[in-house]
């Protein structure tokens, strides 16, 4: 019977698939579908582009679909996005990473700020998405799938993730407040407003639940073992002082607080648990000139500080300066020019010996030069001077053709020079519950490669926006921890292969109906020591997005649907799931809002994170639940 379920939703993914749409670019302009406003990009060239102008798989949220298709985090946005996957690894105080391409090397920024730390956490991701500010801060965020190393350094080769946040400007607030079920909690309150030249924009959310129960491998809802409570507190203050019509300085500062209790997963004794506190403050420093001009450029400074507790202390300070220049060498022709340097030391109490760190500095140029009317050229180049991986240059190149207002056909290559973390280098640590050992290794290389992206963006008719785009990646020394009878070392993989393709699109039934799917193919595989690749079992091969939205004056109401196939028996215990989620809110007038969030709406058994005893899930997505509360704007 179980079997009979599962393929019957399988099958309705499927249909939807041939029969939908994409899910986050459209949606901005609701009431005007059909004469949807061209898109501005910054992040994919560093320079404002529209999307159709650019070369490159970008998706763009903006404030207005946070709001109306009532994302509480900024994960719960980038789970929207084509192709993208948000893995959890398990409940309680946890950590979230972003997937793209395949890749979990993403770099996320905040108004161009790097927010990656360079600890790292013995994946290839190298930050939590629940250090990013709190959704009512955010204006848009764009997401650019595909290499971006040449432009943005190291952790951009699976894409880069730029959140925008809000310019104060007319006096906005509002307050929300959320319950639910297992002791969840959703709060939030934002205020902005601007006399005469300076401006001030500031937000604060609270997430926290006291439990979490997730389905079993024989259909049973349990309660996780031991403590799984946390408390999620976000903070971020945004202050600009125009001093020009065209120049300004802008101070951000961006808090974050997890304390809680992280459970290892179902499979192990309750006696695993730990108590985690995670603090991160952020802030930075930027000088703007010719704001609105072609030869715009800017100078920027941050401090980022990590603070985290998880059986023992562990800090982190990283710091940098970034200036970039744009010239214009004619009406087709603009090139972009930057320095950078990165300092980063972290201190683990229990893992290294004394303060670990490096440096970075790094040059970037890139040209874009559009050669004919409809036709645009990238290249671009990179020399980085590591302290501990060496010198290396690197290059890119992109071409886009530009059919229509609505269609272009892109290609992209870029090079790739990805330095050791922390951890990568200098972990040493002997886990007394589980006993096992953990070793990194001060002699490992740099990874380099070559990452490729093919694709176009079209409509099939005045109502279907349709997006296809194809993706291969190549990679020299591919970093990766292994364990082996309890011993943990992290290795380079002679080389790494990533292919894949993403097919989206969406269509507009009506001013009032839009049905959205996307259907995502990854293949990653690894050849150890030229012994023959062999495939990675810990990604889904084949990842599936729907949705249908209704959408008025009054109501807001979206049916999503997120499924997987093809998993492996070995990592995972369910081969296959379809999960639900359904987001229904209400205007009553023009200040109050109310709202329904039903999450994992079928209950379905499900892990995005591998790892499996005896065919059940280590690390099983919490069950069917739900958030009501109310907003009030003002």
């Amino acid at each position: 019977m179980k079997d009979v379920w599962n393929k019957r939703l399988t099958a309705a993914v499927l249909t939807a698939v041939l029969g939908g749409g994409t899910s986050v670019v459209w949606a901005a302009q609701q009431a005007k579908a059909e004469e949807p406003a061209q898109e501005i990009v910054i992040t994919a060239n560093r320079l404002k582009n529209q999307k159709v102008d650019t070369p490159a798989d970008v998706t763009v949220i903006t404030s207005q679909q946070i709001s109306d298709r009532g994302y509480r985090t900024v994960t719960d946005a980038l789970e929207d996005v084509p192709g993208a996957r948000v893995m959890q690894n398990g409940v309680g105080a946890y950590e979230s990473h972003i997937i793209l391409n395949g890749d979990e090397r993403v770099l996320v920024l905040v108004d161009g700020r790097r927010f990656n730390n360079s600890m790292g956490s013995m994946t290839k991701a190298t930050f939590d998405a629940h250090t990013l500010p709190p959704v009512d801060m955010i204006e848009k965020i764009e997401v650019v799938k595909g290499g971006a190393s040449t432009l943005y350094g190291a952790d951009a080769v699976g894409g880069v993730i730029n959140i925008i946040t809000k310019t104060p400007e007319e006096t906005t607030g509002k307050i929300r407040v959320g319950y639910g079920s297992w002791g969840n909690q959703d709060l939030g309150v934002s205020v902005g407003g601007k006399v005469d030249k300076t401006g001030i924009q500031v937000a604060a959310s609270r997430n926290k639940a006291s439990y979490f129960k997730y389905k079993d491998k024989n259909g049973d809802t349990k309660k996780w073992p031991g403590q799984s409570n946390y408390t999620q507190d976000n903070l971020s203050l945004k202050l600009t002082q125009e001093l020009t019509p065209s120049d300004g300085l802008t101070l951000n500062y961006d808090y974050s607080n997890m304390e809680g209790w992280n459970p290892s997963d179902v499979n192990h004794n309750i006696k695993y648990l730990s108590h985690l506190n995670k603090k991160t403050n952020n802030v930075g420093l930027r000088y703007d000139w010719n704001r609105a001009a072609r030869n715009h450029g800017y100078l920027q400074t941050y401090r980022n500080y990590t603070s985290y507790y998880n059986q023992g202390g562990m800090d982190e300070t990283d710091w940098g300066i970034e200036g970039q220049q744009n010239f214009v060498l004619s009406d087709t022709n603009t090139l972009v020019g930057g320095l950078e340097y990165r300092d980063a030391k972290a201190h683990n109490e229990k893992a290294y010996t004394g303060k670990k760190g490096y440096n970075n500095k790094a040059i970037f140029l890139q040209d874009q030069w559009q050669f004919a009317p409809t036709w645009q050229l990238n290249t671009g180049v990179r020399y980085d001077d590591h302290s501990k991986a060496g010198n290396r240059t690197t290059g890119s190149a992109a071409i886009n053709k530009k059919f229509s207002k609505d269609s272009n056909a892109y290609f992209s290559w870029n090079q790739v020079f990805r330095t050791p973390t922390t951890d990568d280098l200098y972990y040493d640590y002997v886990d007394p519950d589980y006993g096992t050992k953990s070793v990194g290794n001060e002699n490992l290389k740099a990874e380099t490669g070559n990452v490729y992206s093919l694709g176009y963006n079209f409509k099939l008719d005045p109502k279907t926006d349709v997006s296809v785009n194809g993706f291969y990646s190549n990679l020299h020394n591919a970093i990766n921890w292994k364990y082996t009878n309890y011993v943990g070392y992290v290795e380079n993989i002679d080389r790494q292969k990533k292919r894949g393709l993403s097919l989206s699109f969406v269509h507009h039934l009506n001013k009032l109906w839009d049905v959205d799917a996307a259907y995502t193919y990854v293949k990653v595989e690894n050849d150890r020591n030229d012994a023959g690749y062999v495939r990675d079992d810990n990604y889904a091969p084949n990842y599936y997005q729907a949705g249908v939205r209704y959408h008025d004056t009054k109501w807001n109401l979206d049916l999503r649907g997120r499924a997987a196939n093809g998993l492996s028996k070995a990592s995972y215990g369910e081969q296959r799931y379809l999960t639900l989620d359904f987001i229904a809110r209400y205007k009553f007038d023009q200040n109050w809002t109310g709202f329904a969030n039903f999450y994992n709406l079928n209950n379905a058994a499900y892990a995005e994170q591998g790892g499996v005893v005896n065919g059940q899930d280590s690390y099983p997505m919490p069950g069917r639940r739900i958030i009501v509360g109310a907003e009030y704007t003002f």
